[in-house]
């Protein structure tokens, strides 16, 4: 029993290190190592040497670089940065996904601020745009993802499904497959931009159907003030409000 506990304790500590040496690959695609070094207080030959793999920072140095990296005020600045907003009211999200293991952690951040208190056991997700981050989440939280759809695979699978207003005379469905959700499932509902709650509350609707329960939605962002309108519903949590 003692060799397995210090097994587990090692591996632990390994995959924290290596995850120290991923993030560090990451930021170094943002700044210079000059930039990094006074950001983190490292010195930039160290910092190449972290970034290359030459060297694995130890245990106590990889959790003071994880400490600081880890920080909610840090990384809501890192990402806010890379979020395009054009004329046309389209909100690009895309270059978040070239840091993974960051955005990773600022989801959890979130997941346990707001949801932690609650039991989850599924993330859901609408095609399309939300299903890169919801991967991430579902990842970063280790649940199962579900992913509801505006078409049916198959005609010999079951469904749920909910009709869902994109636009003025215009009406779409969204599927969900019935095998994958059970009565009580406790869901978290991942998206990237909300802009009038439609979508989201379409996919409630949904679940509700099933049986399950939406303990809250985490999104990328959120544009204007039309999607509040559904927060006595769902409890939504923007990231970024722009």
């Amino acid at each position: 029993m003692v060799i397995f506990i210090s097994t587990y304790s090692k591996y632990k500590e390994l995959r924290i290190r290596l995850l120290v040496v991923d993030l560090l690959k990451e930021l170094k695609n943002a700044y210079t190592y000059k930039e990094l070094s006074k950001l983190l207080n490292i010195q930039e030959s160290l910092l190449c040497r972290y970034v290359n793999g030459n060297t694995i920072p130890s245990e106590i140095h990889s959790k003071e670089i994880l400490d600081k990296i880890k920080n909610e005020e840090f990384l809501l600045k890192f990402f806010y940065n890379k979020i395009s907003f054009y004329e046309d009211g389209f909100v690009d999200t895309s270059s978040l996904l070239f840091y993974p293991n960051m955005l990773k952690m600022l989801v959890e951040i979130y997941y346990q601020k707001y949801i932690g208190n609650k039991e989850v056991n599924k993330i859901v997700t609408i095609a399309v745009n939300g299903i890169p981050f919801a991967t991430l989440a579902a990842s970063a939280l280790a649940k199962p993802l579900l992913v509801m759809k505006k078409h049916k695979d198959s005609i010999h699978l079951e469904y749920i499904d909910e009709n869902l207003k994109e636009s003025e005379g215009m009406v779409t469905t969204i599927y969900l497959r019935k095998d994958y959700i059970n009565r009580g499932d406790k869901i978290l509902l991942i998206d990237d931009v909300i802009r009038t709650g439609t979508t989201i509350y379409a996919a409630y609707k949904l679940l509700n159907k099933s049986g399950a329960e939406v303990e809250g939605a985490i999104t990328i962002a959120s544009v204007g003030r039309e999607w509040i309108k559904h927060v006595n519903t769902i409890n939504i949590y923007p990231i970024f409000r722009l």
